[in-house]
This record gives structure tokens, C-alpha cells and sequence, in this order.
């Protein structure tokens, strides 16, 4: 079948979209505030053949700055440029929603993730075939400690390994730091030496906080800081990651290509935590990928707590290289109280493992979708 019969053949006809609200089993708490749930935007494209795609979008404002009512008016807008062209032609309809409309990444990854849903169902390939191949067959998962109580962190600490899980992330920065470092040496003394253990503070400390952090808990073999102090003081994360003995990563202040271009340049960060979501999709998180790879900085596949949708994207991603060796965060599935997919993604030992079915490997289960779908 020639490029062009494709065209013909396959026209997108519509995109719907679903506000959901997604309880956690428990509330997450982190420096930018308390969660008990999260909003998903799921985006749903149609087209003239009948094959289906869908995508999804976090509204989490304090982190992207996108609201489900700014999600929602940016697809809307982007509208014109998807329907009606051909859903194969991802790099096509990127360009024009970025000439269309500045930044709206999560709106932009919805939409690439149901496209490329489409196309491997169109083609009757997974999404990691269409990225080039499966380089590996599963990832390994960090799961986070955020309850900000050393009981309560201790028992979910405990909790995770006895599951299988060898990755433990404390969330801090909401507490003072004199008590996330006890935090820290009450964990490490608990799950042991062999649990890889990393603390995320998500923008929530200054330079002489993190300092104080970094010389009290260098003997608790901490694989690295997560975005230490706010996203825009990249002078300070280039200091700090000077001064530490502990690898810095950037998560926040990485969000384009061009944030990563310039933590590169100045030399401020060991990792790069990538998200599908949050930097507009899966293709956009390639480049990333590849640049943090060209300068020596590690990738970690990051998370904004997606549901199975959202999951699977990223672990397609993951799948199609080699380069996540410090796994991810990807466990939405098993963090939210309700899943609105037939069959979640397989979570076990601490890994997760994909589908091997066309697109993405997902089916709404519409009925859920009823029941958690916002009105009004």
C-alpha cells in the first residue's frame, strides 16, 4: 500500500474528551501540596476507518500549569489541526499543533498518545515497534514514600519490599529538614543496604536547606536528589550539584528540549527525569532522551500519576531503549482506586510489564468512565 492510498484511506473524524476525577487509595503529599485524587482528562480520537485512539492528560496546576478546563480548551482548539488529516502522520500534525499553540504539553501528549494508538492498530504492531523494536522486556518500578510521618513511612516502606519492590523514593520538603533527615535514616535502617533509595523535593528547598540535607544523609547512600530547589534556579542547581556528593536530577526544570539544552550547558544536574506528559508527548520525550544520552546525564522515567493509559505510553517509551537503568515511577495503575481499562497493566515483583497487543494495548472500560466522569 502506497503513502498516499494511506492518506486516502484514513482521515481523523473526531476527538472527544472525558473530565475524570480518579481517587488515590490514600492521599499523596508532596511540597507543592496534598493530593487525594488526581483530574484526568482522557482524549478519545476517532476516525473514518473506525479505528479508535486514546490519550490522556493530568491536570496538576502547581506542576504543569494546566488546569482540566485549560486542557480541555486547548484540545478543543487544536482541533483544526487534527481533524480531518491522516492519523499515520504524527510528525505532520505535531508541527502544526506547536505552530498552533505555545507549550499546552499534557493537551499535545494526549492527543500524540491516541495517534499513535491508532497507528499501531492500523498497522497491528505495539507502540514500542513503531519507536524501533523492545529493547527490554520489563521495567523496574520506584514506588514513593509520601505520608511525612516516619511510623507511617516506615510500615509503607516495608510494605513495598515485602511486594518485591527494590526502589524506594521518599517525597520531602514538606516537613523541615532536620525531620526529612531522620525520615531518610529511618527508612534506610529499615528496608536495608540493598534497596536503592532516592528522595524527591520537589522544588521545595533552598540552597542552604539541600546543603544541609545533602552533609546529613551522604552516609545513607542516596541514589540521587530530585529537583532540590525551584525550577527556575538553574544557577543553583548548577552549584549545588558542584558541592554534592549525591547526584542531582532535574524533573521541573526539565520540561523541553531547550531546558535540557541549557541544564546541560551549565553543567547542573547528574539525571534528567523525563515525562511523557509533561513534555508533549512521546516524540518530544525522544529528543530529550537524546540529548541527556549525547551529554552523559542519566534519564529516569518520571511520572505525574497516570492512569493505565498514560502508563502504558511511558512504558512503550521505556521499553524502546536501553537508557532507563534506574527504572521509573510508573505504578498510577495501582495507586488509583479505580481503573478505567479492562486489563490494567501486569505490575509484579516490582516491575511492570506491556502488552504485546497493537497500538498502545489498551481498551476504555466505558462504564468506569461513566461513573468517574466530572459533570457539568
Amino acid at each position: 500500500m502506497s503513502r498516499n492510498s494511506i492518506s486516502k484511506n484514513i482521515k481523523v473524524s473526531d476527538i472527544q474528551v472525558f473530565p475524570l476525577f480518579i481517587p488515590f487509595k490514600r492521599p499523596h503529599r508532596i511540597s507543592l501540596g496534598l493530593a487525594e485524587g488526581r483530574e484526568i482528562l482522557v482524549a478519545k480520537v476517532t476516525t473514518t476507518s473506525g479505528i479508535v485512539g486514546v490519550g490522556e492528560a493530568v491536570a496538576h496546576p502547581a506542576f504543569s500549569g494546566e488546569t482540566l478546563e485549560s486542557l480541555r480548551g486547548a484540545i478543543d482548539y487544536l482541533k483544526e489541526c487534527v481533524v480531518g488529516r491522516d492519523p499515520l502522520n504524527i510528525n505532520q500534525i505535531n508541527n502544526l499543533m506547536d505552530k498552533r499553540l505555545y507549550g499546552n504539553y499534557g493537551a499535545k501528549a494526549a492527543i500524540e498518545m491516541a495517534l499513535l494508538d491508532i497507528k499501531g492498530k492500523y498497522f497491528q504492531v505495539p507502540v514500542y515497534d513503531l519507536l524501533g523494536g523492545k529493547m527490554q522486556e520489563k521495567l523496574p518500578l520506584s514506588r514513593s514514600v509520601s505520608q511525612s510521618n516516619i511510623e507511617k513511612d516506615i510500615e509503607e516502606a516495608n510494605k513495598f519490599v515485602k511486594e518485591g519492590y527494590r526502589i524506594i523514593k521518599i517525597k520531602v520538603g514538606v516537613l523541615n529538614i532536620k525531620q526529612d533527615i531522620q525520615r531518610v535514616k529511618a527508612v534506610r535502617e529499615e528496608v536495608g543496604p540493598e534497596i536503592s533509595l532516592r528522595v524527591d523535593a520537589n522544588q521545595g528547598w533552598s540552597v542552604p536547606a539541600a546543603l544541609k540535607f545533602i552533609e546529613k544523609t551522604k552516609e545513607y547512600n542516596l541514589e540521587f536528589i530530585e529537583q532540590p530547589l525551584p525550577k527556575w534556579n538553574i544557577d543553583g542547581l548548577a552549584y549545588l550539584r558542584n558541592k554534592s556528593v549525591i547526584p542531582i536530577m532535574a524533573d521541573e526544570a526539565a520540561t523541553t528540549e531547550h531546558d535540557v539544552l541549557e541544564i546541560i550547558r551549565r553543567k547542573a544536574a547528574d539525571f534528567i527525569s523525563i515525562k511523557v506528559i509533561k513534555c508533549g508527548g512521546i516524540m518530544k520525550a525522544r529528543k530529550i532522551l537524546s540529548l541527556a544520552e549525547s551529554a552523559g546525564i542519566q534519564c529516569y522515567l518520571g511520572s505525574q500519576a497516570e492512569t493505565s493509559i498514560g502508563t502504558l505510553a511511558s512504558l512503550h517509551l521505556a521499553l524502546s531503549t536501553e537508557k532507563f537503568t534506574y527504572g521509573g515511577e510508573i505504578y498510577g495503575p495501582v495507586f488509583f482506586a479505580e481503573n478505567i481499562v479492562k486489563e490494567p497493566p501486569r505490575i509484579e515483583n516490582g516491575f511492570i510489564y506491556p502488552y504485546d497487543k497493537p497500538g498502545l494495548g489498551v481498551e476504555l472500560d466505558e462504564d468506569k468512565v461513566r461513573d468517574l466522569l466530572i459533570k457539568g
